[in-house]
């Protein structure tokens, strides 16, 4: 050692360096720059030396201790109960009695007794025994405390080496048993010393001179006839001694004798050969055979070292115990054997497609193989092994002493199951098919409480085996078929699997098979819904409809509005709908259902929902873009539906909604679907009709919604009815004549309407005004027919006809009081349009009837287009004439006013009724009073021309074609009041000034003031065609300028 170095570090000396390895070779290094290098020398020796050292000490976790608290709770425990057992002793133990009760010095010790007595001495020193010995375990305890904080890392280390050296003794004590039984066993291979002299005399001579000869006489052989009869003497024997002298077991019955052998078969095990060759009943039996029923069985050779030992055991057997002992032994043999059978075939399994699923546990006689090992959880295992047959009141049957038998035991969870049948083939033994069953039965009743599990509305269909594990299923579908998932388990390793394979399918998957046996149910219920709202999400995308945000709206809000048990749901906004409604799918455990819902503020409430009823069997149509496009449709019918019937419950009005269903053409697959919904109403509540009025319609209105037009803002509905028959023939003239666009009629009277409206409105009013326009337009066509007009164009909002060869209006139906009266610019009639228009409005106060059959609006109206049109045409021609020379004024339908300048005067034209015929009377005012007169005339000195008056006296007392005059006017026809009118421009121009009208000394010398739109100063010849179409051209463009229509100036007087 080197004793002067510091840090055992050697300096340099002369020469070689002296320091060597453990092994003799020199670490030493050459000195660099005269500095010795032994200190990186040493270093690389340690570091060669610690990659030598054995391995480390095998470490003993604290797990593996009994904790310290553990020992102070028993001791706890322990004084508390000898406490228990002082103080019952203690009061168990007598007290001294006196005779008077009192001592003899007057005191009395605190229990009743002298303190210095025997009773409270034993006491006390039983009491002091007691904490003594209870104070000495706990200074124990603290001593042990104290000392485990301070040496507890030493004592771990000590405790591994007490284990490791225990291990070593181990170790060393096995390899000497090795030795000892390789000395043993090697006894047997030794081979003796070869006698080669007497081998190489009895190989060439055939004898050896030094073996002694016995004398043995050869037997003469058997000849057949001998052997065969000595056979049937064995047979004979061995019967008698079977049938009278032997007490068989009851499993040795089943036996045959032949060929000199007594066969005994007991069925799944063996047969047993025995042989007797003495009559004495008190002989043995032999060991002769032994063949194993059962498979797969070992072939015992007659010649093999296991037969002779077996053999030597059975007659041992048969000789000591008799045919019951052998029975015993032979029937444990077989069993054991069959147990071993099975060990080996379970680690066969182990070897093959069962490695790390199973788990084999010889326990003594039995077989405990544990499977799915893998799987979390409580453990599941099978035990093979023998029962002992006997009752468990101890008796034994009349039919003997029952015998063991190999019996299987199947814990599921750790628990027992007592009600399986656990019935196997003990003939062909099989350890995969006993797994297989077991693992079938297991997964049987895992699939079958994952089915009592689901809610009953769901659609399930289990596959059960008894005998292979791989054909147990669970089929589950939510909805519809196609929405279906397979649940089985992987027999090696229990893992549930999920068939079809879907990323959510996985996840579920993964999620079950992390111990969570009874979530099977609502995991698989969950996967089912949530796979069938990602096939309404991914059809509804397809079709442009647009989800409602989830976060605002919750779960619970949803089930509470629906009434149902929700799984999932979404809501969307088909094309065209506004965000105050929506369409929802609700998921739950019995499918899909459909719901329109109106939302509240933000979406965050519900505030109306209700079911479309779709499907009318059970089998439900597939999720396609199909069927999202008809549960669309049918939405959309049943909203707006509801706005109309709300309206109609407002109004207190009947209705009734029903479904009209249909088999679809397209495809057979949605047969059941629902087609539409058809809303009825009554005719009374649409149209209203006067008193006494005969009905045009049938009682009932049927109302169809055919979706969105092609702006996605209005939809269409068509409204369908029958008219009764005397109407429809008049419209099907009608129809034919001039066809409609947004009407159709057929021939039996069926008629329908197209109507349009916003979306979520209600069609009701819309419907009572085509109606009411049908009811105008089939009125007016038949007051058309009545006054024999001809019928231009016609539909449900206005009418065109012509009323004489070249006069034509059209009227428009606007709403309920606004019907509106056009007319050509070349049309007289423009001059009274806005009275016509009052007249078909019923707006006139007081009408006076010229006909007795007027009773509408329209009738009065074509009738006033009859009986004015001769007069306004030829006011019209007189104005052409001489332009505003006369001026009409138009006071009313019945009453004009013509005012001429030059000469000045004034007519009025009025009709008058007369017996039922009406007649047209022209009156001159200057027979009037001043009042009554134009302004013009109502000056007190104003006198008419004499050449004015001479004439028109003249003309009122003559007549002509259709009009004769009276001494103040003309009475005149209706086809007559033309000429009348003519003839009285003729007469009043004849007198007309030249150079104009000026005052003379009739008239005071004044002029007469103007009356028209514009003063006329002069006299104006007759105008050509030319210069009236050159005038008239003017005022018609000046009419179009103001809209297109003529703006006649219309005086109304009171």
């Amino acid at each position: 050692m080197n004793h002067s170095g510091a840090d055992g570090v050697t300096g340099p000396r002369e020469g070689e360096n002296k320091k060597r390895s453990y092994e003799g070779k020199s670490t030493s290094a050459p000195a660099v720059n005269g500095t010795s290098m032994a200190v990186r020398s040493t270093v690389r020796t340690t570091e060669d030396q610690m990659a030598h050292l054995p391995p480390e000490i095998i470490h003993i976790a604290a797990e593996f201790y009994h904790p310290l608290d553990k020992l102070l709770t028993r001791v706890a425990q322990e004084c508390f109960n000898e406490l228990q057992d002082v103080v019952n002793n203690l009061a168990q133990m007598p007290a001294n009695s006196y005779p008077n009760g009192v001592a003899s010095n007057g005191h009395v010790g605190a229990n009743g007794s002298q303190s210095n007595s025997e009773a409270s001495k034993e006491k006390r020193l039983l009491l002091a025994k007691f904490a003594q010995e209870q104070r000495a375990k706990f200074i124990k305890l603290l001593v042990l405390t104290e000392w485990s904080r301070k040496s507890a890392v030493g004592v771990s280390k000590m405790i591994d080496i007490m284990s490791w050296a225990q291990e070593q003794a181990r170790c060393m004590n096995n390899v000497d048993g090795q030795l000892f039984n390789i000395k043993i066993h090697s006894s047997g291979a030794r081979m003796p010393n070869p006698d080669i002299r007497t081998a190489l005399e009895v190989l060439s001579t055939g004898k050896a001179a030094w073996i002694p000869d016995m004398g043995f006489v050869q037997p003469e052989p058997l000849s057949a006839e001998k052997a065969l009869k000595v056979l049937r003497y064995l047979n004979t024997t061995i019967s008698i001694r079977l049938n009278v002298h032997e007490s068989l077991p009851r499993h040795l019955r089943k036996w045959h004798v032949a060929s000199g052998r007594a066969t005994f078969t007991v069925d799944n095990e063996f047969e047993l050969e025995l042989f007797c060759y003495s009559e004495d009943t008190s002989e043995p039996w032999l060991f002769a055979d032994l063949r194993l029923l059962f498979s797969p069985a070992p072939s015992i050779t007659t010649g093999s070292h296991f037969f002779h030992h077996f053999r030597e055991q059975c007659n041992h057997t048969l000789k000591t115990s008799g045919l019951t002992g052998c029975f015993d032994f032979l029937h444990n043999f077989v069993l054991t054997h069959k147990i071993a059978l099975l060990k080996k075939q379970a680690h066969e399994l182990l070897r093959i497609g069962w490695a790390g699923s199973l788990k084999i546990e010889p326990v003594h006689r039995a077989l405990v193989i544990q499977y799915w090992t893998d799987k979390p959880g409580k453990k599941n295992w099978i035990e093979i092994g023998l029962a002992s047959g006997k009752s468990k009141n101890g008796k034994i049957s009349w039919r003997g002493p029952p015998i063991s038998f190999l019996t299987v035991r199947w814990f599921r969870a750790g628990v027992e199951v007592t009600d399986a049948d656990l019935r196997f083939d003990w003939k062909n033994l099989s350890m995969e098919r006993i797994l297989k069953k077991v693992l079938a039965l297991h997964t049987g009743h895992i699939l079958q409480s994952g089915r009592n599990s689901l809610p009953t509305q769901m659609i399930t269909k289990a596959t059960l085996s008894e005998t292979e594990p791989c054909d147990c299923t669970l089929e589950v579908s939510l909805g519809r078929p196609d929405n279906k998932t397979t649940v089985s388990l992987e027999p090696v390793t229990g893992r549930y699997i999920l068939q079809p394979i879907t990323l959510m399918s996985a996840r579920t998957e993964s999620f079950i098979n992390q111990d969570r046996d009874k979530e099977l149910g609502s995991a698989v219920t969950q996967l089912l819904a949530q796979t069938l709202q990602d096939a309404i999400q991914r059809h509804a995308q397809q079709l442009g409809w647009r989800p409602v945000a989830k976060h605002a709206l919750r779960l619970e809000t949803v089930k509470e509005a629906v009434k149902f048990n929700v799984l999932q749901f979404s809501m969307y906004w088909p094309a065209g709908w506004k965000t105050n409604w929506a369409l929802a799918a609700v998921i739950d455990s019995s499918g899909e259902s459909w719901w329109i819902v109106e939302l509240g503020a933000r979406s965050a409430t519900i505030v109306y929902v209700e079911r479309l009823m779709m499907e009318t069997q059970q089998v439900r149509p597939p999720v396609n873009r199909s069927t999202l496009s008809s549960v669309e449709r049918v939405a959309l019918q049943l909203l707006s539906f509801r706005a109309t019937i709300r309206e109609l419950q407002a109004q207190q009005k009947p209705h009734s909604l029903r479904s009209e269903l249909a088999t679809c053409r397209q495809s057979a697959a949605v047969q059941s679907f629902l087609r539409g919904w058809v809303l009825h109403l009554r005719t009374a509540d649409l149209v209203t009709s006067k008193p006494g009025d005969d009905p045009w319609l049938q009682p009932g209105i049927r109302l169809m919604c055919q979706g969105f037009k092609s702006d996605y803002k209005n939809i269409s509905h068509i409204a369908s009815g029958t008219m009764v028959k005397s109407v429809a023939a008049d419209m099907q003239k009608l129809m034919s004549a001039s066809p409609q666009k947004h009407f159709t009629f057929s021939e039996n009277g069926n008629f329908s309407i197209l109507l349009s409206t916003p979306f979520g409105q209600s069609v009701f009013e819309e419907l009572k005004r085509c109606l009411r326009d049908l009811d105008r337009l089939r009125s007016f066509t038949t007051t058309l027919q009545k006054r024999k007009m001809k019928l231009i164009s016609s539909s449900l909002q206005q009418v065109e006809f012509q009323y004489s060869e070249k006069l034509s209006t059209t009227v428009n139906f606007g709403l309920e009081n606004n019907v509106t009266v056009d007319f050509k610019p070349q049309n007289p009639h423009n001059r009274i349009r806005k009275l016509l228009i009052e007249i078909i409005n019923e707006r006139v106060p007081k009408f006076i009837e010229h006909r007795s059959g007027d009773h509408t609006p329209l009738d009065r109206f074509c009738t006033t287009l009859i009986f004015t049109r001769p007069i306004l045409s030829t006011l019209d021609d007189l104005e052409d004439l001489h332009l505003l020379n006369p001026a009409v004024h138009s006071h009313s339908t019945g009453k004009y006013r013509l005012s001429y300048e030059n000469p000045l005067c004034s007519f009025d034209i009025r009709i008058r009724p007369k017996h039922d015929k009406v007649y047209w009377q022209i009156e001159d005012n200057d027979r009037k009073s001043a009042d009554v007169r134009p302004t013009p005339e109502r000056m007190p000195s104003h006198k008419r021309l004499e050449t004015l008056k001479v004439a028109l006296n003249t003309l009122f007392k003559s007549n002509g074609k259709g009009w004769f005059g009276i001494r103040c006017g003309i009475i005149a026809e209706l086809d007559g009041i033309p000429g009348a009118l003519r003839k009285l421009h003729e007469v009043v121009m004849s007198c007309a000034m030249e150079g104009g009208y000026k005052p003379t000394a009739e008239n005071d010398g004044k002029l007469a003031p103007t009356v028209g739109p514009g003063p006329s100063k002069e006299v104006r010849p007759p105008l050509s065609n030319q210069n009236r179409q050159q005038i008239m051209g003017k005022g018609f463009q000046g009419k179009q300028a103001m809209g297109g229509r003529t703006q006649p100036d219309i005086i109304e007087i009171d």
